[in-house]
Parts: C-alpha cells; sequence; structure tokens
C-alpha cells in the first residue's frame, strides 16, 4: 500500500540561536550533527516513512544558504522545494502560504530543531486507525520522585512549608510534543488565508472547541530536540558514539587524510573528521569529537569533545574541552576553553559567547576591546535611560496632576466604574508588575468582548476594532491624545516601566511566538514602542514582532529620542482630528410640535 503521507512541510524559520547565543547564521537544519547537516538525518528519516517531497519554508536571508546545501546533499529521491517567507506569519500561516505544493489527503510537519531515528510508519497506521485529523508525535518524560517537592511560599517570600508530592499526585500532563504532526488536508480549511495563526496555540485549541479529533502518538525510540546547547551537543555524542541506528553513519568513520597530520600526533576514537585539515606536531584529538572541513589545527593542541564548525583556526598549545568552535572562528594561541562556545563572523549585536550551561558571565572566549566595548555600551546606554526616565517622570507627573485630577472627575461623571484600570503585566526578564491606565472602556469591557469578539480586525493575540463600542466618550478622547496611559509614569519612576520600550503584554498575549517574546522582554518595558507608533494604521501581527525585534536590536539613545518626537507629533494630530471632527460635526435638527 502506497504512503498515505509522501509530502512533508519542513518550518525552519531563520538563524539558529540557541540559549540566546547566535550559533549560526543558518537555520537549525543546517547545523552539522558530526560532520553532516542535521536536514540530511531528517530526510532519511522521513523518505524511509515514504515521503517524496519536502517543503522547506526559511526566511529570505537564508535562501542561498539553502541552496548551497542542496548542492552536496545525497540523492534520497526525495524532492526538495525552498519556500522564503518575506513576513512572519506564524507556524499555521506558513502552511496556508505552502498549500499548493502538498499532495495527497495526509502530510507531514516537523521543526528544524527535531533530530529523530524512529520508524515513522507506525505513527502513519495509528493516525489512520483513530481517524485522526492531527496527531502529535510526543514523548513521555518521567519526573523523579524528587521532582515533585515545591517550596510553599507566602506574599513575602517567607517559607511555609515543603510539599513532597507523590506522582499520582500530579495531574498535568507529562507528554511532551516533539515538533512533528501528521495532518489531514483538510486542516488547511481551518487556517486563515491572511495573518498569524499558530498550530500549538491556536490550531489545537479550535480543533478541541469544535469536537475534530487530534490524537497524540507516543514516541518510543530515539528522540532529541536541538533546543539548548547542552542537547546539540549531546546529539553529536550520541552519533559519534553510534547511538544511532542511520545506515549512511556505518559507512562513513572519517573523510580525514592522514598525510595532513603529524606522526607525533594522537587521534584517539571517535572521531568524525572533515577534508583539508591541517593538524600540527603532537595535538591531540580525543573523541567524541567532530571537526570540520578546512580547519587548521595548531601544534601541542588539545581538543577534547568538542563540536569544531568549517574554517576554524585553533592556536598552537591550546586546550579545548566539551565546547562549540563556530565556522571560521580564530582561537589564540595557549587559550584554555572548557563548557564553552566561541563564535566568529556571526552578524548580531549580542555577545558571541555563551556556555552550555545557563550560566552567561565571566564566559572564557570572546575577549578583548570589541566585547568589552559592546559591554560598557550597553550598560551605559541603560544607565542614561535610567536617569533620563526618572527625571522626565518626576517633571511629567508634576505639571500634570490637575490635569490627571480633571480627568479623573471626567471619567465617573461619563461612566459608571472606577478611575484607573489595572492589569498584570510581563515585565523586564520576566518579572511580573501592574500597570496602570485611566479606564477608557464600559466597566464590564471583558464580557462585551466576548459577544464581539468576531469583530476583531486584527491577527495572532491582539484584539483590536476600530471604532470599539466598549470605548466610552471620555475614553475616546484619552484614546486619540495617549492620555490615558499618564498613570504609568507612576510605573516608570519606580523602575517597572521605561518611557520608551516594546508595550507591556500579559504572558497570555505572547505565547503565539516564543521567540518574539524571549527577546522583547529583554529590554525594559516601555510606555511608547516602536509598533505603537504605527499601530494606528497598521495592524498586522507580522509587523509587531518586526518593530519589537527591530528595537531590541537597534535601542540607543537616538532611537528612544526619535519614537519620543514621533510619538510627541502622533499626539498633537491626535488632537487636531479630534477638534476637527468636533468642529466640522452637523448640529442636529430642533425638533418642532405638529
Amino acid at each position: 500500500m502506497p504512503s498515505i503521507a509522501s509530502t512533508a512541510v519542513l518550518l525552519a524559520n531563520g538563524p539558529t540561536v540557541i540559549d540566546a547565543v547566535p550559533i549560526a547564521a543558518t537555520p537549525k537544519f543546517m547545523l552539522p550533527i558530526a560532520d553532516r547537516p542535521l536536514l540530511e538525518y531528517q530526510v532519511s528519516v522521513l523518505a524511509a516513512a515514504g515521503v517524496k517531497k519536502i517543503i522547506i519554508c526559511v526566511s529570505c536571508e537564508c535562501q542561498v544558504a539553502f541552496d548551497h546545501l542542496m548542492e552536496n546533499m545525497p540523492d534520497y529521491r526525495v524532492q526538495m522545494r525552498c519556500i522564503t517567507q518575506t513576513a512572519p506569519r506564524g507556524t499555521g500561516g506558513c502552511l496556508k502560504d505552502v498549500a499548493s505544493y502538498i499532495s495527497g489527503d495526509d502530510f507531514w510537519v516537523f521543526g528544524a530543531d527535531l533530530f529523530l531515528d524512529t520508524d515513522l510508519k507506525p505513527m502513519i497506521d495509528f493516525h489512520r486507525k483513530r481517524n485522526a485529523v492531527a496527531t502529535v508525535a510526543a514523548v513521555c518524560e518521567g519526573i523523579p520522585p524528587w521532582g515533585y517537592e515545591r517550596v510553599q511560599c507566602d506574599d513575602h517570600g517567607n517559607v511555609k512549608t515543603i510539599h513532597r508530592y507523590h506522582p499520582s499526585q500530579n495531574r498535568r500532563s507529562r507528554f511532551r510534543p516533539l515538533g512533528l504532526y501528521l495532518f489531514k488536508r483538510k486542516i488547511l480549511d481551518r487556517i486563515p488565508d491572511q495573518g498569524f495563526f499558530d498550530l500549538k496555540e491556536q490550531l489545537f485549541q479550535l480543533l478541541y472547541d469544535t469536537g475534530t479529533a487530534a490524537m497524540a502518538y507516543e514516541v518510543m525510540r530515539y528522540w532529541r530536540t536541538i533546543s539548548s546547547l547542552d542537547n546539540y551537543m549531546a546529539a553529536n555524542r550520541d552519533v559519534l558514539l553510534r547511538r544511532t541506528e542511520f545506515p549512511f553513519l556505518q559507512q562513513h568513520d572519517t573523510a580525514f587524510d592522514p598525510d595532513a597530520a603529524d606522526p607525533n600526533g594522537k587521534m584517539i576514537a571517535p572521531l568524525f573528521l572533515g577534508k583539508d585539515i591541517r593538524v600540527g606536531t603532537d595535538a591531540v584529538l580525543i573523541g567524541p569529537s567532530a571537526v570540520g572541513h578546512g580547519c587548521d589545527i595548531g601544534s601541542h593542541v588539545v581538543v577534547n569533545g568538542c563540536l569544531v564548525f568549517p574554517g576554524a583556526r585553533i592556536g598552537a598549545h591550546a586546550q579545548l574541552t566539551n565546547c562549540i568552535i563556530g565556522e571560521n572562528a580564530v582561537i589564540e594561541n595557549g587559550a584554555i576553553l572548557r563548557d564553552s562556545v566561541l563564535l566568529d563572523k556571526i552578524d548580531t549585536a549580542d555577545d558571541a559567547t555563551g556556555r552550555l550551561s545557563p550560566v552567561l558571565d565571566n564566559i572564557p572566549g570572546e575577549t578583548g576591546i570589541n566585547k568589552k566595548g559592546r559591554i560598557i555600551h550597553r550598560c551605559g546606554y541603560l544607565l542614561w535611560k535610567r536617569g533620563f526616565d526618572i527625571a522626565f517622570s518626576l517633571l511629567a507627573l508634576t505639571l500634570l496632576s490637575p490635569l490627571m485630577l480633571l480627568i479623573a472627575i471626567a471619567i465617573k461623571l461619563d461612566s459608571p466604574g472606577t478611575v484607573f484600570f489595572h492589569q498584570r503585566r510581563c515585565g523586564w526578564y520576566g518579572v511580573d508588575f501592574d500597570m496602570y491606565k485611566f479606564r477608557t472602556m464600559v466597566q464590564n469591557a471583558e464580557a462585551v468582548k466576548r459577544k464581539i469578539h468576531h469583530l476583531n480586525q486584527v491577527d495572532g493575540p491582539m484584539f483590536k476594532i476600530v471604532g470599539d463600542p466598549r470605548v466610552t466618550r471620555v475614553g475616546r478622547f484619552l484614546r486619540a491624545t495617549n492620555l490615558d496611559e499618564v498613570p504609568q509614569f507612576f510605573n516608570i519612576l519606580i523602575g517597572e516601566m521605561a518611557l520608551v520600550g516594546p508595550r507591556p503584554l500579559s504572558w497570555d498575549e505572547m505565547r503565539y511566538n516564543p521567540r518574539w517574546r524571549d527577546q522583547r522582554i529583554t529590554v525594559p518595558p516601555g510606555l511608547i514602542g516602536l509598533w505603537q507608533l504605527k499601530s494606528h494604521q497598521n495592524l498586522a501581527f507580522a509587523d509587531w514582532i518586526h518593530n519589537d525585534f527591530r528595537y531590541v536590536r537597534e535601542c540607543s539613545v537616538l532611537l528612544d529620542f526619535k519614537i519620543l518626537l514621533l510619538s510627541v507629533v502622533q499626539a498633537a494630530k491626535g488632537v487636531f482630528r479630534l477638534l476637527g471632527s468636533i468642529l466640522t460635526r452637523q448640529p442636529r435638527p430642533k425638533e418642532t410640535d405638529k
């Protein structure tokens, strides 16, 4: 019987960032596992399950790298097509964009970080027998008994007690998705043609709410996801130590030319060594290690359990243990690195080093003027920013206090309810705080929202309607002039917010795009942000993501002043528009007695 799933879609996104470290300018599926790209392992597993065509969705900046990779990929008799995404559409939105390339009644979807060595045919049988519209590959992660210990504290952080739960008391699912799905083609009808749409957060909730069959299939054999530096190194070790059974690995131990090495050097297996490697006198390479093509290893060097990308140069007498050395990176003579990442020629504003553990300070690796200069510049910018925020917020609260009193009176006279609206928001590096605004909506705004949710004009996690019926008369004026945000100067004064930065959101509002969430909370949330300046005209979630990424990447004193100036201009325009609409409004005709 022919395979019922002959097409697979790879959701690759953009450059590789793991544990906040920019590992490579290419997507994760191009990362080397031993000396082979991750995509080669993925293709071999999918081809064995009957896949004949793979559609790879990448961002525009990765197209050239993908073309180069295809020139060197072995022939698995699988057709590959690369589709570039010009704007973030979410995992579901990507599927809608490539719908015309999907063949058959069922198709696979998988992520760029999936490293799997298992037979997928049983999952196909499971999918068919359950008549599922969607099947999720999942693994059951067992938690040891001590994993159920919990410390209970009071509101002041004082320890009240320590609970030791029995595993049977755990009511949360221990299944974790692997990033592999099997869908029926009709699932594409549930995805909107435009806007941002996420598979995990939106599609599966929609399927459950409508009673559509979506099942979880437990993967029992080997799997890993390249979601952390530790997992990436572990995947390499597993391949080098033959803990996986990929057929092409049995025929290829090394591409290393022994004539390139000094006879006094030592090679201790298991090793994967690329072509055109130069190894100096008395160098020692200890497995499990993989060294890419064109590397230059100096004399008396020790490489122990490392992953060295192509083109790297390691100076004499250097000692590397459990390290990742980036493409074309340069290690100085005598350097001693352990459990570290050293990258070079990566186009990013972030530091190019990172531990394999979560600790990112006191990292050996990139040293010198460039890194120190970036740190000093960022610290100076943050100090200036905080000082300016304190001075500006104090001045604003002093000058605007009479106006705030008038606004409070107007709100109370206009509609029943409180003067202030406050909501729990996510702050800098995930610290929650209460954000305050003047109330601009009716008191039962959330209840009304549920009734008019179908009128939502934006995609993603946002809810926005031009001419929202929940907004009060005073609220329309406050929003047009941005005066509803004035109470947030108190948040700025005590350090919970900044004057300029991405708008603070709740955790729930950021769940659709974890990468966007993790980046935007690395800077203080602000009263004014790039996206807010344009949101009155452009409501696309993709543009929100783009502008937040841009601010995190380019934040500076000059950019902050530019945003402040534009916000003042926009507020002035809002006042003039409002006054214009009032002055041009035709008076209602007086009623006369008949």
